[in-house]
């Protein structure tokens, strides 16, 4: 007997329930489970079939290789960055960066973060007065349109997604270098303030409120 096909989907409840929901409309039975955490993927791989698919999104995990390792078919990542911003807090760095594009890119998970081969890639203009909070509504939908392409390929054939012409960039997307720049908003300008403000958000002023309680 052929092993049934499943997706397991790495994400938050929300996400999870709402992908389980139209995975039902989109192919009705077809098996899917959603987890959170390294602990829950871990328990539910560990007697994955051979045509197991794993699926993240918008997540900070980090899936060890073991993991990867034991399944059966390619898994991807959604990343809510394009290929120039691998790494955490990619919007943010746009911003600041004074950058006319952004976008959401699809890409095989690797051992090593953002650096798997890209499959998909959406790109869309950035206003120059964009803020975290209310573009990142705008990144969140897109994300959402990625990953259902994903999910419908998923769906109709255990084959990998065809590779794209892309490269990501060295990595600069980091905590650390987010932290850095946090700490550099008292020496700059008013302009670059205004940026620095519009590109972190509530981070900035949660690192202001941690700097003042520890200062």
């Amino acid at each position: 007997m052929t092993d049934p096909r499943r997706i397991i989907f790495l994400c938050g409840e929300a996400e999870g329930e709402a992908f389980r929901e139209h995975v039902e409309t989109l192919a009705p039975g077809f098996e899917t489970q959603w987890v959170s955490t390294v602990s829950s993927l871990d328990f539910t791989t560990r007697q994955a079939s051979e045509r197991t698919r794993l699926i993240s999104f918008l997540t900070d995990v980090i899936v060890p290789e073991d993991i990867i390792n034991r399944l059966g078919l390619v898994p991807y990542n959604v990343h809510p960055g394009s290929p120039e911003y691998p790494g955490a807090h990619g919007l943010s760095f746009a911003i600041y960066e004074g950058s006319h594009n952004f976008g959401i890119t699809a890409h095989e998970m690797a051992t090593k973060v953002d650096t798997g081969a890209i499959v998909l890639v959406d790109r869309f203009s950035l206003p120059q007065d964009a803020h975290l909070l209310s573009f990142g509504n705008e990144v969140y939908a897109r994300a959402v349109a990625v990953v259902d392409m994903v999910i419908r390929h998923c769906l109709e054939t255990d084959d990998p997604m065809p590779h794209r012409h892309e490269r990501w960039a060295p990595p600069q997307c980091t905590w650390a270098r987010l932290n850095t720049l946090m700490s550099s908003a008292q020496y700059l300008t008013p302009n670059d303030r205004d940026r620095l403000e519009r590109a972190c958000g509530p981070h900035l002023e949660r690192y202001q409120r941690a700097q003042r309680r520890h200062g």
